[in-house]
């Protein structure tokens, strides 16, 4: 039978200390996400996330453009990844992402676009609990299990954040909770089995209890035996509206498996509002703050072809704002 645990507060080493200097960056391959993409990086930014190293699979949505300006300010770094022959893009893009990572990255977490990492108390913080999980120079990947968020009932894309509008989920037993994200340890992976699970190198793969981590008997690499929700986890705002999810998710396909096309079946699975969840939305206030620095900063820039900021990002500020 399976196995659910949700602790909120996480057992520390005793000769735990805080690395201040922690450096984390988030590894991503996106394609038309310009409308949750600042949101995005400005959420991370507030937790404690130094870097962004993202592959842009032909984005046609003004994502290529908003990369290119956030890269000019040093806050991304950004790669075009085309579709290849027989193979779907996000496991190539992943492969060059570790092969080009700077050496002072200490850690890289392999989240999407509508994956946030969510720390679940407040008294450990994100870059602290992975400095916790971390601390042990044996451990060289942690399993950060899913919550999957439903679309709280909205047929149409509204103003808001993600993180605002979307505060229902499935409970924790839902079966597609198994599922996992990688944080790892770059150097110390030689590649991604899919995108949920890395190929070590050497090291121990650990659950977010710090204890080595067990696959599920059946389903196996990137799918935990246990649901575990301690310190941290990935919500996965799976399906956002109707009208997001057919625009969005479903045109999009799957980055990551051939001929995966996500509809009706796909939303009405994972359209889970059972429970609600408000502590992703109660860190709004420091994400528009985040944010609105960053449109300043991205509206100050020098022209270089692409639109300017004020008129490129005002309008949707407004939106994201709410």
């Amino acid at each position: 039978m399976p196995v659910f645990i949700y602790r909120m507060k996480p057992a520390l080493h005793p000769d735990y200390q805080l690395d201040e200097k922690l450096n984390l960056y988030i590894a991503a391959i996106i394609k038309d996400e310009y409308s949750g993409l600042l949101e995005w990086i400005a959420y991370h930014r507030v937790l404690g996330v130094t870097g962004f190293m993202i592959a842009d699979n032909g984005s046609r949505d003004g994502s290529t453009e908003l990369l290119a300006s956030l890269a000019r300010l040093g806050i991304v770094s950004t790669f075009e990844q085309p579709n290849l022959d027989n193979q779907k893009p996000q496991l190539p893009a992943y492969e060059r992402i570790l092969r080009s990572c700077p050496p002072e990255v200490d850690l890289l977490a392999f989240i999407d676009a509508d994956e946030f990492l969510l720390p679940l108390t407040d008294e450990l913080g994100l870059t602290d609990f992975l400095a916790s999980r971390f601390q042990d120079e044996s451990v060289s990947a942690l399993a950060l299990n899913w919550s999957n968020f439903g679309s709280n009932g909205e047929l149409f894309a509204e103003d808001g954040l993600v993180t605002e509008r979307f505060t229902k989920r499935a409970p924790q037993s839902f079966n597609v909770h198994h599922n996992f994200k990688s944080v790892v340890r770059p150097q110390r992976v030689n590649r991604f089995h899919n995108p949920h699970y890395a190929d070590l190198r050497y090291g121990r793969y650990v659950d977010a209890l710090g204890n080595d981590m067990i696959l599920h008997p059946k389903h196996g690499n990137g799918v935990s035996a246990e649901v575990l929700w301690s310190g941290v986890r990935v919500n996965h705002y799976a399906v956002k509206s109707l009208e997001e999810f057919l625009l969005g998710k479903h045109l999009r396909g799957s980055a990551a498996t051939a001929n995966r096309v996500k509809h009706k079946a796909y939303f009405k699975a994972h359209d889970r509002n059972d429970e609600t969840c408000l502590l992703a939305a109660a860190l709004a206030p420091r994400v528009k703050a985040e944010m609105a620095a960053l449109s300043e900063r991205l509206a100050a820039l020098p022209a270089d072809g692409t639109p300017s900021g004020r008129s490129w990002l005002g309008t949707k500020m407004k939106k994201w704002m709410g």
